[in-house]
């Protein structure tokens, strides 16, 4: 399944709602869609939900930490929303083992 972004909440904290797989072929549609919200300087805070995502490549993972440094650097938070409660689930795993889940702001709710 290619990715499909959509743009779920337009409010003060956009959520931007990740389906299927986040890999190189479909990388620009999540670089376009982070370019807008992250170039709007009234954004403090980006969720990136990615609970319906099965599947995030090494290119996927470089696009999120790329957003999250920038936004850091301004003080602004790029929130990883990740509502699979499964320790043992694809995406927790590859969390856990880049590390990302300690330096990624990971939430199962908001």
């Amino acid at each position: 399944m290619s990715l499909e972004v959509a743009l779920k909440s337009e409010t003060e904290d956009p959520v931007l709602e990740l389906t299927g797989k986040i890999i190189d072929v479909d990388i620009k549609k999540l670089q376009h869609k982070m370019d807008q919200l992250y170039k709007k300087k009234s954004v403090e805070r980006i969720v990136l939900d990615v609970t319906l995502a099965n599947f995030i490549d090494s290119h996927g993972l470089g696009i999120i930490v790329y957003y999250h440094t920038l936004m850091q650097k301004e003080s602004r938070k790029l929130i990883i929303l990740n509502g699979n409660p499964d320790s043992e689930s694809y995406l927790n795993k590859l969390f856990e083992l880049t590390n990302l889940d300690k330096v990624l702001n990971i939430v199962t709710a908001l």
